[in-house]
Parts: structure tokens; C-alpha cells; sequence
């Protein structure tokens, strides 16, 4: 396990101290060990998290509505749940949650599952979410996964966790550290439900041949083509599947179920309104703050399910007195200095950064994250005008440090577009530039989350357009004054009344030194379980089949971790390929650059790229070099990359491997020649993509297609 994450949901209450070397968890003010804490609540079986208990034990129930509690909070944790009264231990320290039928509940009842979690349960849940954190900042956003897995005994044998999109899952590696005796009937705890589709059924697999009793997850898989598919095959193979959120959140949402899952939504974050500083030993208070740990380790991917956009997070830093600057304009520095390290590691977990020409203009930002390796995320300026400063030497315009994209409108000063592509710098021209086209372009590069960092001029007609999600609120005890000084929100979003003030909700609060950082909702999403009801709503009919493209005449393929993400070169899958095993084909395609130049260092390149855990990396690397260092690269790459990606296809894909099974599903009876087109969907990329304007060469698409048509012809022959 790696030392430390780059942050943590504020609902499990826990943060990492600066040096990164250990773990503290807020416990009535005192700051302890977590995993000393942890190691306390296993033993003990007694709440990790401790808050003060709300005015009435009775309004917490109510107001939650469906969950109860009466189970033992200690015990085995993979003892089935359908021991008869006699057989369970009583004690006072018992509490079950079950579902039951409420008149405004969606939470389901099932006659054939009682699904029981004890405190052991919920302790090991959000510790799978702490680990599931451990390479924030390091990679970019995706579905992020911890897990847990406990022998029947109770003892704790493997805690593992996700590195980055396509590379192994949390479980398959936790099945291979621990002994096959400690698997069998022992207890596996995962914060998200696994994936399980064609070609990505190595998960069920294992589990149900380790002998594993339980399998207990935090949240299900919000993906329409994921969402209950490795619960179902799981208890199908005899695994004892319980899952948290089905309680509170009905995944099963039918059309007139809507209105009641906002009720469920709404009584949960009433609950967790009432909870808030509080210390709290009830069992169902317990196990809300555990599942909204759990919602928030993966709030990114409940955004991009439910709203099919990225999470916006809206960002500012202002004083006392509401001014993100003086009246002369000046903003250095508002906020203290550990306050921007923290923006530096909000940036480091995001996608991109977004500010407006102002921004540019009047500050000239470096918009990095001030750190020498992990996750670069990408510098995005908006500007209808392209009024924009040309100087190379603007901070920007390095792209040697970061990659930055300009977004604008076409035919705006095409000479000034121009000289921002000759210096590396990405333009993108909509025929009409609006903030949601913007948002929409972001999601279809497979961003996840984005920080707003802009000014007023910018910040208010997108609260207004309805992108942005999120705020972080940083206020420094500073006093600026002046009519002219400008705040946070200028005159995008202007509201008359009173009344007619836009509600910040699931607001929680945190002193950094002496500044103060207030986060919270806006109604675009209002709570985190507002969010996942809306996801789970829209996943409630996934595709018919198991991944399989049975009618459609074209598949598109991009992110690893999205649907027939396995086709995606950035899919980790070992590939032997000259004596040396490759992690993936991205692994392999950015090595080869540096093939038989007749320089020592190429050899340390393609061992360092060969040594990166995920594709995301060895892309990072590879690209780097090739860009800062040119002459390392081979002087006939751009004829020999189509046989070095042509080659490495060709392995990963062989017969009867997982990777091949998919795209022999790619196969279609609908369309005339029976076989889908392939297209790889990067809107930044129109060599191997089909680019920006879906007008790309599409080669990667190209090429599986025909290894694809050349087996079936094999086939048939």
C-alpha cells in the first residue's frame, strides 16, 4: 500500500498530515493513527468515526426512513446472513439494516436476501475507500477502487488497490497476495462493485474459485453496462453478495420512481445535515457516512453517469469581506500558503484546468501542480474574442511543462489561432462557442473532473448555464473593500431577489491555518445522493447482453475503464512480444520510438517506460521524451509506427483471449457486411482517432477491424 492519497472524502473524516507518512483520523478534536484507529475498530467492532450524536437518536431514524438497526456488531464477517435468531450471538451492541417497504422509500424489499451489516463491515468499507484513494494526483480521474479481504477468522490478509484505468483490479490482486487458505470462506470488501463484461469476467472468476463466502460492496457499479452484472454472476456462482447502497438508493429505478428516490435522496442528506460535528453510534447513521464515503471516493463517475458531463468544480479564493481582488486588481496571494498547496493537489486530481481570457490576460497563470511527477492535467482557455497574449513566454504557452487547449469560436482571428498552434498549443473552434458545448467537448475527451479557476466574468454565466456542479470556497481573513474590487461571481449571474439565490448544499467546512474552506453543492447536483439516485436511475435498463454489439452498425471505443474500453490501447494486457513482456500495447508503442538509436540513454527510456505500472504513465513518459528530447527518437518513426502498433495488436488480440472475444462481439447481423465499424472516439487525436471533427484517420480502428475481418474470413474459409 502506497504511504499516502492525495485526499480523502470529508465524510470519513480523515486526512493526511503533510509528510504524507501517516494517516490521522479527527476523533472528538485529537488526531490519531488511522490505521492504528482502524486496527482499534476491528478489534473492538465500535464505530470508526466519532462525531457528536445527534439531539435524538429517534429523529435519525426518522428521517432516514428505511434503515434500522438490530445485527451484531462483531463476529464473523463472513457468516451468512440467513442464520436463523438462535444461532446469532445477542448483544447489546447488535444492530441489522434491512430493507423494508415505506410508504415514499425506493429501497427495495427482497424476500429472498436479508442483507445484515455489522460495525466490521462498515470499518472495512471505508477502509477500502481509503485505499482506493491511494493514486490520487498520481493518474488521472477514473473509477477508483479499494479492497479488503478478510479470512474467516477476521484477520485482515490483503489490502490492495486500483493503480489507474486498465490496469489490475483491486480484488484480482488482493486474490494473489493472500494464501488459498485465507481466501476460502473468508470476506472480501470492495467500495465499488467490480466490473464484469465480455472479456472482463477475470474478477468473478477468481473470487468464486478463491472459495470466498462474502463479498461486501460499498456502492454498485454506476455504469449502465456494468451496474449489477458482477452481483448477479457472483450470486449465481453461490457468493453471498451485500451491497450498501442498494439500501439507501434504489438501483432499480422505474420512471415513477423517480419522485420517491429524491425523497430517499432528500431524507439522506437531511441525516447527514443533522450528523454534521456530531458524534453519532448509531448503526444507521454509521452506515450513511460510510456510503457517502464511498459515493465521494467515486463522485467523478456518478457525474459522468448522471449527467453525462464531467464534475465542475468551481474554485475561488476571496476575503472576509467578498473580493477575489483589489480595486487596482491585484490577487497575490489572498489565500495562505497552505491553502494554495491544496489547490495544487485539487489541480493534480482533476482532468483540466478552465479559466477565461481575463484570467490570462490579467495574471498570466502557470495553472501546474507545482509537482515534479504524477498526473499533468490539461490548461483550458476559453476566449469567444481570442484576445489573447502571443508571447511565447506567456506560461501558457509552455507546453513543454503542461498541455494546454485553447476553445474558442471558428473564423475569430484565424492569425492569432494559428500562432498558438505553431506553438504547440491545441485550438479547438466551435461554429458557435456556448459554455455546454464546452462541457461536452470535455467529456467527450474523457474528462471526468474539471477545476474552474476563472474569474467572475467567467465563473457567472456558467453557474448560470448550469455547469458547473461544485464550489470550494477558500475566505482568508483579509479585508480589501473598494465598490470597484471584483468578486467571485460577477454580473454573469446577477439574480434580483432574494428569493431567487441559488442554494450551496452538503456544505461542509475545514480550517487550512488561518483561512477557511467552505464546499459544497449547487443545485445542478445537490447533494452526492441526489447524484447517485439520478445514476443508478439512468442505469436501471442497461444494454441488453454482456457487451456485446449485437445491432449497433459502429462501435466507438476511447477511455479503458468505459465501455469496450478493452480495445483501447491504454488497457493493460501483457503482451511477450522480442523476448520481453510488454504491459500493454502503449507500454510497447512508446518504447519503439526509442528502438535502435544508437544512443545509451534510449535503452534507460525504454526500460523506464517498460517499468510504468499503467499505460497512462508510459504515455506520459514516452511523450515527454519525444518532445524534450527529439534527437533520442528513431529517424524513421513516422513510417515504422504503423507496424510496431500493427504488431502489438496483433498479440494482445490473438485467439481465444479475453481481448479477442470482444472484438469478435463487434461482429453485427444488422449492418451489410455483418461487422460493425470500429472507431476510436478521441477528439484529440486524428492520426490513430477519428479527431475533433470525426474527420481523423481512425488508423487504430482501422487496423482491429481488419484483424478482426481477416479471422472471420479464416472462419469461414
Amino acid at each position: 500500500v502506497v504511504d499516502r492519497p492525495r485526499s480523502v472524502p470529508s465524510s470519513l473524516g480523515l486526512r493526511w498530515n503533510r509528510e504524507g507518512a501517516s494517516m490521522l483520523a479527527s476523533a472528538g478534536g485529537r488526531g490519531l493513527c488511522a490505521r492504528c484507529h482502524i486496527s482499534n475498530e476491528r478489534k473492538s467492532g465500535r464505530v470508526g468515526l466519532r462525531r457528536t450524536a445527534p439531539s435524538s437518536p429517534a429523529r435519525a431514524r426518522r428521517l432516514l426512513g428505511p434503515i434500522r438497526a438490530n445485527l451484531p456488531s462483531s463476529g464473523n464477517p463472513s457468516s451468512p446472513s440467513s442464520k436463523s435468531k438462535s444461532q446469532q450471538p445477542q448483544s447489546k451492541t447488535m444492530g441489522v439494516i434491512k430493507p423494508k417497504q415505506q410508504q415514499g422509500s425506493v429501497v427495495a424489499e427482497d424476500a429472498e436476501l436479508s442483507t445484515t451489516f455489522s460495525r466490521r463491515d462498515l470499518v472495512e468499507l471505508r477502509r477500502a475507500c481509503l485505499l482506493a484513494h491511494s493514486t490520487k494526483g498520481e493518474v488521472a480521474p477514473f473509477p477508483f477502487a479499494g479492497c479488503v479481504l478478510v479470512s474467516r477468522k477476521g484477520k485482515v490478509k490483503a489490502e490492495t488497490f486500483q493503480h489507474a484505468s486498465g490496469t489490475t483490479p483491486a480484488e484480482i490482486q488482493a486474490l494473489a497476495i493472500a494464501a488459498p487458505k485465507a481466501c476460502k470462506g473468508g470476506t472480501l470488501y470492495l467500495n465499488m462493485e467490480p466490473a464484469h463484461a465480455l472479456g472482463q469476467e477475470a474478477s468473478v472468476e477468481g473470487i468464486a474459485a478463491a472459495g470466498v463466502a462474502r463479498v461486501v460492496l460499498g456502492m454498485a457499479n454506476p455504469q449502465p453496462h456494468l451496474q449489477g452484472k458482477a452481483t448477479a454472476a457472483l450470486r449465481e456462482a453461490g457468493v453471498q453478495v451485500d451491497c450498501l447502497s442498494a439500501l439507501v438508493l434504489n438501483p432499480e429505478l422505474e420512471e415513477e420512481g423517480a419522485a420517491s428516490a429524491v425523497a430517499v435522496a432528500d431524507r439522506a442528506l437531511a441525516l447527514s445535515r443533522e450528523m454534521a460535528g456530531a458524534v453519532v453510534d448509531t448503526l444507521e447513521a454509521d452506515a450513511l457516512w460510510t456510503l457517502k464515503g464511498c459515493l465521494e471516493t467515486n463522485e467523478d463517475l456518478l457525474h459522468c453517469v448522471a449527467k453525462a458531463r464531467p464534475l465542475c468544480v468551481l474554485k475561488y479564493a476571496m476575503t472576509i469581506d467578498g473580493k477575489t481582488a483589489s480595486v487596482s486588481g491585484h490577487s497575490a496571494w489572498i489565500s495562505g500558503t497552505d491553502s494554495r498547496k491544496r489547490v495544487y493537489e485539487q489541480r493534480a486530481e482533476c482532468d483540466c484546468v478552465v479559466v477565461g481570457g481575463e484570467t490570462v490576460r490579467s495574471d498570466n497563470p502557470k495553472l501546474t501542480t507545482r509537482q515534479q511527477e504524477g498526473h499533468v492535467p490539461t490548461r483550458v482557455v476559453i476566449s469567444r474574442t481570442m484576445n489573447l497574449p502571443l508571447d511565447p513566454t506567456c506560461n501558457l504557452w509552455d507546453t513543454g511543462v503542461a498541455p494546454s487547449l485553447v476553445i474558442t469560436e471558428k473564423g475569430v482571428r484565424p492569425e492569432a489561432q494559428r500562432a498558438l498552434q505553431e506553438l504547440g498549443v491545441e485550438v479547438v473552434a466551435f461554429e458557435k462557442l456556448s459554455l455546454a458545448k464546452v462541457v461536452d467537448h470535455l467529456y467527450d475527451r474523457g474528462y471526468m473532473r474539471v477545476l474552474w479557476e476563472c474569474g467572475g466574468m467567467l465563473a457567472g454565466p456558467a453557474i448560470a448555464a448550469g455547469v458547473v456542479n461544485k464550489v470550494m470556497c477558500f475566505v482568508a481573513p483579509k479585508v480589501i473593500g473598494g465598490d470597484g474590487a471584483p468578486s467571485p461571481v460577477g454580473d454573469g449571474l446577477g439574480l434580483e431577489k432574494m428569493s431567487e439565490a441559488l442554494d450551496v448544499t452538503d456544505v461542509s467546512y475545514e480550517q487550512i491555518s488561518q483561512d477557511v474552506l467552505a464546499t459544497g453543492y449547487l443545485p445542478t447536483s445537490t447533494s452526492i445522493f441526489h447524484v447517485a439516485s439520478e445514476a443508478y436511475g439512468k442505469s436501471a435498463n442497461p444494454v441488453a447482453g454482456n457487451g456485446a454489439a449485437s445491432e449497433a452498425e459502429e462501435v466507438t471505443f476511447y477511455k479503458a475503464w468505459r465501455k469496450y474500453g478493452m480495445l483501447s490501447n491504454f488497457y493493460c494486457v501483457d503482451l511477450d512480444i522480442g523476448g520481453r513482456t510488454w504491459r500493454s500495447v502503449e507500454h510497447y508503442y512508446q518504447a519503439m520510438k526509442f528502438s535502435g538509436v544508437g544512443f545509451a540513454e534510449t535503452t534507460y527510456v525504454m526500460d523506464e517506460i517498460a517499468a510504468q505500472v499503467s499505460a497512462e504513465e508510459a504515455a506520459r513518459l514516452g511523450r515527454s521524451v519525444q518532445q524534450t528530447k527529439p534527437h533520442l527518437v528513431r529517424g524513421d518513426w513516422g513510417q515504422a509506427k504503423l507496424e510496431v502498433m500493427r504488431e502489438a495488436l496483433e498479440v494482445k488480440f490473438a485467439r481465444g483471449s479475453p481481448a479477442w472475444r470482444l472484438l469478435r462481439s463487434t461482429c453485427s447481423s444488422e449492418s451489410e457486411a455483418g461487422l460493425c465499424k470500429l472507431i476510436e472516439y478521441s477528439p484529440r487525436d486524428a492520426f490513430w482517432g477519428n479527431g475533433f471533427d470525426g474527420r481523423g484517420l481512425n488508423w487504430l480502428g482501422t487496423m482491429l477491424m481488419e484483424i478482426r475481418d481477416q479471422a472471420a474470413s479464416d472462419d469461414e474459409a
